[in-house]
């Protein structure tokens, strides 16, 4: 059986895999979830999680990864409604009255998966 770790957290070893039954949607409920508002943040917890992947040298690549890696990336934007106007109910342009419209919220998730490297043990040795 294979065994989740998380990168940001390396003490984090035994995280289970939940899949939503009616939406199908797949979490990793206790991995690690941290709000980032800048691209440097990102960069840097990227580098965190890579400086705990295990990779070792192959006869075949100076460099190969020995795990799989999944990157699960949830973006939020919230975006304010333009203001609408209304005209009073006699249509006089000096009684309008402006209401906001909801607030516009997105939501996306990018999930990027790395594959471990899978030479033939006969050319890149053990």
């Amino acid at each position: 059986m294979e065994t989740i770790q998380d990168l940001l957290d390396p003490a984090n070893d035994n995280i289970a895999i939940a899949e939503d039954p009616k939406t199908g949607d797949v979490s990793l409920p206790g991995a690690t979830l941290i709000e980032i508002t800048d691209q440097q943040s990102f960069i840097e917890l990227l580098r965190l999680g890579e400086a705990h992947r295990f990779a070792a040298n192959t006869k075949m690549n100076t460099e190969s990864s020995r795990s799989h890696a999944i990157l699960m990336v949830h973006v939020k934007r919230s975006v304010k409604g333009r203001d609408a106007s209304h005209s009073s109910e006699n249509g006089n342009h000096p009684h309008m009255v402006k209401s906001l419209k909801p607030l516009i919220v997105r939501k996306a998730k990018l999930v990027i998966v790395d594959l471990a490297g899978s030479e033939r043990i006969d050319k890149s040795g053990p």
